[in-house]
């Protein structure tokens, strides 16, 4: 491109930016920054100063230019670790642990979504089984890129083995920012994503927890198992000092407000990413109706919880093929309408909540969580399977639900 051709870039609208941050980390003067905005969420700017007019940040983007679908359907599974002790600390089946433990056996590296020091989540990286347990468990937050991308150019690069798990939109900014010649190492592994809620929000409601207990949070988990896998309206945290609480009611709103999404960062309204035909190796997923509306005769009970995986590209399927995922999973063939029967964000965008807007509104002028709470109430629904996980455990409170035909 001659001086004369070039003109400033046009990066993608803030609408539909996913902060996946592959123009940041494709710019070679470092002239595009992440700012946080007033409803707590990332975009990215660029300094005139800086910028030389390349366009390389829109050669990258992953939203702006064509995306690239496999053309044939997946292959659907359903699977659950053959360790119980692994699929106890997983959210769902343990899917992600076993597809883990391949690429640590190689000799890999292992990215997914783990807290920092200051609670914030973001993508780290380990090549040890001992550390994988921080990269488990959903955390609905949006997860901070960082350098991600960097450093897993630089690993596979270096002839290592590269596992990444991040959401479907965070993949294709990974793929696109990797070159052609090193994606043979890389295999990419995305989960049907009910959409991420905004990490400034996140740390105004950890901020307020940590005052309420006069301690510091030092791991949150939004699904704690302790009263069931279809548990969705119960988490806990550990305190640096006090230990292990759990959160219910007033105390676990955040996770009320991110059920009904009161607080999704905008391009989730409208995902450019979602669907059955995606371009990651892997997506894996809580498998909701089996067990519940579709029939399961498993031994293993789905209280402990089943995982969804879906094969979408020829490395997954060969891997399936050559029986290298049956190592630590139970698996069986399902169908992808059994896929959808709980998932339906695997095919389809959020819907914002009837009050995103007020909340933004007053969000932005509060001083604390306290003065946004109001926006959290559970349904009366929630308050009832609440009440019986909890004094009646959950076993009885699936007995309950069938029964009942929920």
């Amino acid at each position: 491109m001659s001086e004369s051709e070039k003109r400033p870039p046009v990066l993608c609208p803030p609408d539909q930016c996913t902060a996946c941050m592959a123009c940041e980390q494709t710019c070679p003067t470092a002239a595009i920054s992440m700012q946080m905005n007033e409803r707590g969420y990332s975009l990215p700017h660029i300094d005139p100063s800086k910028c030389i007019n390349c366009n390389a940040c829109e050669r990258v983007c992953p939203i702006i230019n064509e995306r690239v679908v496999p053309q044939e359907k997946p292959t659907v599974l359903a699977c659950w670790h053959k360790d119980d002790n692994v699929r106890m600390v997983s959210s769902s089946g343990g899917a992600f642990s076993a597809l883990a433990a391949i690429t640590l056996s190689h000799g890999g590296y292992v990215w997914g979504a783990a807290y920092n020091e200051d609670m914030q989540v973001v993508y780290t990286y380990t090549d040890t089984e001992e550390v994988l347990n921080k990269l488990r468990r959903s955390k609905y937050v949006q997860c901070h890129v960082g350098d991600a991308f960097k450093k897993i150019k630089a690993q596979l690069t270096e002839g290592k083995e590269v596992l990444f798990c991040g959401t479907s939109c965070h993949v294709r900014g990974l793929l696109s920012f990797i070159p052609k010649t090193l994606k043979s190492g890389l295999t990419t592994v995305d989960f049907i994503c009910h959409g991420v809620p905004a990490p400034g929000v996140f740390k105004t409601y950890i901020d307020w927890i940590e005052r309420r207990y006069n301690d510091k949070v030092n791991e949150f988990n939004f699904r704690d198992k302790t009263y069931g896998v279809d548990n969705g309206v119960m988490s806990s945290a550990i305190l640096k000092n006090k230990g292990k609480i759990k959160l219910i009611d007033k105390e676990n709103s955040y996770m009320y407000g991110m059920l009904h999404n009161t607080f999704l960062r905008p391009c989730c309204l409208d995902c450019k990413s979602n669907g059955f035909l995606r371009e990651s190796d892997f997506t894996i997923a809580d498998f909701w109706g089996l067990g519940r509306k579709i029939p399961f005769t498993a031994e293993n009970p789905r209280e402990k919880g089943i995982s969804l995986m879906a094969l979408n590209s020829v490395k997954a399927k060969e891997l399936y093929k050559n029986k290298l995922l049956h190592i630590n999973l139970n698996i069986e063939e399902r169908t992808l309408q059994e896929a959808l029967e709980g998932n339906g964000p695997y095919v389809k965008s959020a819907k914002a909540a009837a009050n995103s807007e007020t909340f933004w509104k007053e969000y932005q002028t509060a001083k604390s969580w306290d003065d946004v709470l109001h926006f959290f109430k559970p349904t009366l629904s929630e308050q009832a399977k609440q009440f019986v996980k909890v004094h009646f455990g959950p076993i009885i409170a699936d007995k309950l639900r069938k029964l009942l035909g929920r």
